[in-house]
């Protein structure tokens, strides 16, 4: 089966992405937007992550179609506000970044160095129906 990568850039970005993709398996990564000097996400805990995680989706193999969607939060202060749509959305509900979730089952997710772990990662990717 395939993995479809898919980018989105911000909360208006995700959840037209989202809408796009109705009853398909998708697993979300959101993490700090890149600077566009340095290429790199101002969020450290991210920067160590990022990889990781597009390592693991690299080598995944899966029994079934999926589409993996990385998600720019925007810059530290968008983050940052508690009035974030990532932070108020009753679907998301985010409090740290990075974070990986399994938009079909919202119970399902990893925060920060957990996504640093492979075992972790492959308990969002190849959750049991």
């Amino acid at each position: 089966m395939s993995i479809k990568q898919l980018t989105a850039d911000g909360y208006d970005g995700y959840q037209e992405t989202i809408k796009s993709l109705k009853g398909q398996k998708i697993i979300a990564l959101f993490t700090g937007s890149k600077s566009l000097s340095t290429g790199k996400s101002w969020c450290p805990d991210c920067v160590e992550a990022e990889p990781v995680v597009e390592k693991f989706v690299k080598n995944l193999k899966t029994d079934e179609d999926l589409v993996f969607i990385t998600c720019f939060v925007g810059n530290r202060d968008t983050w940052k506000s508690s009035d974030s749509p990532f932070r108020t959305d009753p679907n998301l509900k985010l409090t740290s970044i990075p974070t990986l979730l399994n938009v079909n089952k919202k119970a399902l997710r990893l925060t920060e160095s957990q996504l640093l772990n492979e075992h972790l990662l492959k308990s969002i990717f190849q959750d049991d129906e």
